[in-house]
């Protein structure tokens, strides 16, 4: 095989398909390419990142600022990224941004979080895998992606937060003989967005104008919905993918299947072409997958356009608890997601705006419940036909609404305390049946919501307490219960709630309001955890034993 046939298998659109697979099969008749001598071949090599040894000169991945990783120029097509995995990864796995830029483009071809990039799915918390393109090993993240470029490339990680990283970079790149027309730029972008899944949801997650093919995707899907519990529902939907004006091109009918699995998510795998690095199916339930279509891209001539249906999900849409947990602000599914393709132009795809680096590496991304916006909860919420809610069974926390509780940890329910402690804490002894809420921020109170139908005298008996665990003596939070009559808002006093320095059964504290102005009348009532306390900011932790509404 001639040199000249070899770059054009390697980098022509048309052939990509092939050339990912020309490293392990040869073509009857002809000598692979590593098997190919060519002396003629100028390899490039480019360092970055790491100062502390000869090359004291390298730019440093310092805090709020970009670090240059290789600057080429062309005609050259870069063959291998190495990225250094940062710690803490939940400040640096989405803090760290890769731009690539090609032929002084107005737009980066490339703007993902790193670890968004490499499949590191959740903010950095997929397991280790390997495929032919992208590779999470042993801190560190490697990709192949065949990338050429007619007159320049940089490659740019940016960090956005607050601290200085310790980083080794390196680029492996060689020189092309010359440029042609059939040679196409690569191009990945990330995009993350929180949704209620309704029977009326169709969310596009990918849309994008010009000649090229899609050769990967992977996604990374969070949340805290107690139906959702091992991703029921949320990764049903129609995969339907528009070609060229064409709709439904392509319809793979459930969201696991078009990632090549089927029956949902099952275990972790990590295989050549597909795989399911991260797998949590309990609250929060947490998902990070890829796809590469190498082997047979999906082509568009003038535009591609991906969404995910879910109104012809007909077993999900006739199920009835769906349509209340939708009401009391359930449902919420937080979908981040990455993109590979090549195009036929260096730039120009508009990348939608990264938000802060404290806010890509959150749990959830979900906006914060306001407390105006509580009537508006309440009034589409079914009422629940049983006042009393003891918290005894997990489902028992579905008959709630909570909003803007700690993304991550909260909420939880446990049957009981435990002997052990640490975060997330465990309550006093004497009560089974809990529930855990944190508020998401000084400015974000947890709120805990119900609607009920009152008889003639009747209050609201809370049973509560706060964390003795963790920071002994040292944590308190403030509630304030509260009644909507489908006007407004009445807030009763606020309480300061201290634990004790120790777990004890006197810890629960039973407080109860008069809900008698109501009598007869359907109310949302609502449990306010907030900030607060003379013991300053520190675990604002608060477990129920009981949200009920008893007989006067």
């Amino acid at each position: 095989m001639k040199c000249g046939q070899v770059l054009a298998t390697l980098a022509i659109i048309s052939a990509f398909a092939r050339s990912m697979e020309f490293h392990a099969f040869a073509v009857a008749g002809e000598v692979p390419e590593i098997a190919t001598l060519r002396s003629s071949a100028e390899m490039g090599f480019s360092n970055a990142g790491w100062k502390y040894d000869r090359y004291a000169g390298l730019p440093s991945l310092d805090a709020g600022k970009p670090m240059m990783v290789a600057d080429l120029q062309g005609p050259g097509i870069i063959r291998q990224l190495h990225f250094t995995r940062h710690q803490p990864k939940e400040i640096a796995a989405r803090g760290v941004v890769l731009e690539i830029w090609f032929d002084d483009a107005g737009e980066p071809a490339v703007l993902c979080p790193l670890a968004d990039f490499f499949g590191d799915g959740c903010n950095g918390q997929a397991m280790d895998f390997s495929t032919d393109l992208i590779e999470c090993a042993p801190w560190s993240y490697n990709a192949c992606f065949p990338m050429p470029f007619k007159t320049r490339a940089r490659v740019v990680l940016r960090n956005d937060t607050d601290k200085d990283l310790m980083n080794y970079s390196y680029v492996e790149w060689e020189k092309l003989p010359q440029w042609k027309d059939e040679y196409a730029y690569f191009h990945a972008t990330y995009r993350r967005k929180a949704f209620q899944l309704t029977k009326d949801t169709a969310e596009t997650f990918f849309e994008v104008q010009g000649s090229g093919q899609l050769i990967g995707r992977q996604y990374s899907v969070e949340t805290d919905e107690p139906m959702f519990r091992g991703f029921d529902t949320v990764m049903e939907g129609n995969n339907e993918v528009d070609i060229d004006g064409q709709s439904r091109k392509l319809d793979y009918l459930g969201t696991e299947d078009s990632f090549t699995f089927s029956w949902g998510f099952q275990r972790t795998f990590a295989g050549r072409r597909a795989g399911m690095t991260l797998v949590k199916p309990d609250l929060p339930c947490q998902l990070s997958i890829y796809r590469f279509h190498d082997q047979l891209p999906i082509r568009f001539a003038s535009s591609l356009r991906w969404r995910i249906d879910w109104t012809q999900e007909k077993f999900f849409a006739a199920r009835p608890e769906w349509a209340a947990a939708v009401a009391r602000n359930g449902c919420w599914v937080d979908y981040a997601t990455v993109y590979y393709w090549y195009q036929n132009a260096p730039g120009g795809y508009r990348h939608a705006p990264l938000p802060p680096a404290v806010e890509r590496g959150r749990y959830m991304s979900r906006p914060a419940v306001k407390v105006q916006d509580l009537g508006a909860i309440l009034e589409k919420m079914a009422v629940d036909p049983s006042p009393e809610n003891s918290l005894s069974r997990p489902e028992d926390v579905g008959r709630l609404s909570i909003n803007n509780a700690y993304r991550g940890t909260h909420p939880f329910w446990i049957d009981g305390p435990k002997t052990i402690g640490g975060h997330p804490g465990n309550p006093n002894p004497g009560k089974r049946g809990i529930l855990a809420v944190h508020a998401e921020d000084a400015d974000s109170p947890c709120y805990i919501l119900r609607k009920v139908t009152l008889g003639r005298e009747s209050k609201l008996r809370l049973v509560v307490s706060g964390d003795p665990y963790e920071n002994p003596g040292g944590s308190d939070f403030v509630l304030q219960a509260g009644v909507w009559d489908g006007q407004q808002i009445h807030w009763f006093a606020e309480q300061v709630i201290e634990p004790s320095s120790t777990p004890d059964e006197k810890d629960w504290r039973v407080l109860e309001y008069d809900l008698k102005p109501y009598s007869g009348r359907t109310v949302g009532l609502i449990v306010k955890i907030a900030y607060g306390g003379p013991k300053g900011v520190f675990n604002e932790e608060a477990f129920f034993d009981e949200i009920s509404v008893v007989p006067d």
